[in-house]
């Protein structure tokens, strides 16, 4: 049951706008690190890390060439994989966000 709960509070936060967190298309490796360090100190799960590693990279290093759907996807996966602590909650959690478009 709480599981079920987790799911349904992650999916509510998938339609949030991208750019209501900063992400407003410019590359920048300061932030970019900063994205990075917060998302090592956040988490113990290694597949949460590599998932909050690579939406970094896409938000801070390569969002000039993403989508507004797809910033919204990734912006998505850093809110709700903080501070998650295992692969299965991981895996749960980046589901909730959906897919890429």
């Amino acid at each position: 049951m709480r599981n079920l709960c987790i799911v349904l509070m992650l999916a509510s936060c998938v339609s949030t706008s991208s750019r209501a967190d900063g992400f407003d298309g410019q590359d920048n490796n300061d932030t970019y690190r900063q994205c990075v360090a917060k998302s090592a100190r956040s988490t113990a799960s290694m597949l949460a890390f590599q998932v909050m590693q690579n939406a970094c990279l896409k938000l801070y290093r390569q969002s000039s060439a993403l989508s507004d759907a797809e910033k919204g996807y990734y912006a998505c996966l850093l809110r709700n994989l903080l501070g998650v602590n295992n692969d299965i909650h991981a895996q749960m959690a980046a589901k909730a966000c959906g897919e890429p478009r």
